[in-house]
């Protein structure tokens, strides 16, 4: 099955889940950044689809005045970061679909997907953008804008798993949802159902609150990311990977599962400043 996959190589592939927890700690960074300097990171994020690397909802913050400067840096610095992280954590994932013992290293294999992946994230946040304006606007078009929009979520994916340009991901996109409709309806009501229940943990410490959602949130997110991605690559024809491997090894496994049970807590120390 997908997801019991995912849940192996999850477990078996600690990297996976500590791609996310740095993500979030240094999104949680910038936005502790944003509320000593006055600036918040330009977002148009209207829903949240649980196909996507998982990230906590950004640092809500409100200032009298906004540095408009200082705004767009952080935007662009979140963008490459985001696209960089996506790169890495879709191209390890694609390594261990060819075969469990796959030792890609993440650093190598994020690269030959970053230019393209930027492209992606550049294309997402300017629709993002137009989606945000027609809900001020007039809200039926900009929901019937979401829906077509949803038809090419699974470009990113299938960038990565074709090792295709960005405009080919685009136009293959809703075929491959259509195809695996079934498949990723349930896997995105999996994941909604169980980020709710990590959302309404009665956990009352802000500290411990933030580490075990940030923690589990990461777990099940690869999960469901890596069950989408097993679920597609099925379909996909034309599969090859960069030629660049590392010797392999385990002496890793114990120490990379470390970090990733310490990380949160950087995490929630942040937050608590």
């Amino acid at each position: 099955m997908n997801i019991s996959k995912g849940i192996y190589h999850t477990i078996y592939h600690p990297r996976l889940i500590i791609i996310p927890l740095i993500v979030n700690v240094i999104l949680s960074s910038i936005g502790i950044l944003g509320v000593y300097f006055s600036f918040v990171p330009f977002s148009f994020h209207i829903i949240d689809i649980p196909f996507v690397i998982p990230l906590l909802n950004d640092i809500n913050t409100s200032h009298k005045e906004n540095h408009w400067i200082l705004s767009s840096i952080a935007t662009i610095v979140i963008l490459l970061i985001k696209s960089y992280a996506f790169s890495m954590y879709l191209g390890s994932m694609k390594c261990f679909l060819e075969g469990p013992d796959n030792t890609y290293s993440v650093l190598k294999i994020a690269p030959y997907y970053f230019d393209r992946m930027v492209i992606f994230s550049i294309t997402e946040f300017i629709i993002s953008g137009f989606i945000y304006l027609l809900f001020h606007i007039f809200w039926p078009l900009a929901i019937v804008t979401i829906l077509i929009v949803a038809l090419y979520s699974l470009t990113p994916f299938i960038l990565v798993l074709e090792d295709t340009s960005v405009r080919d991901a685009i136009a293959k996109s809703p075929r491959l949802l259509l195809e695996n409709l079934g498949s990723l309806l349930f896997i995105s009501l999996l994941s909604l159902i169980l980020f709710l229940l990590i959302a309404n943990l009665p956990i009352v410490n802000k500290n411990i609150a933030y580490y075990v959602t940030l923690l589990l949130y990461c777990f099940i997110g690869t999960v469901m990311v890596h069950a989408v991605m097993d679920c597609l690559h099925k379909n996909i024809y034309h599969f090859s990977l960069p030629s660049k491997k590392v010797k392999k090894t385990k002496k890793f496994f114990l120490p990379l599962w470390i970090v990733a049970l310490l990380l949160p807590i950087l995490g929630a120390l942040l937050v608590s400043i």
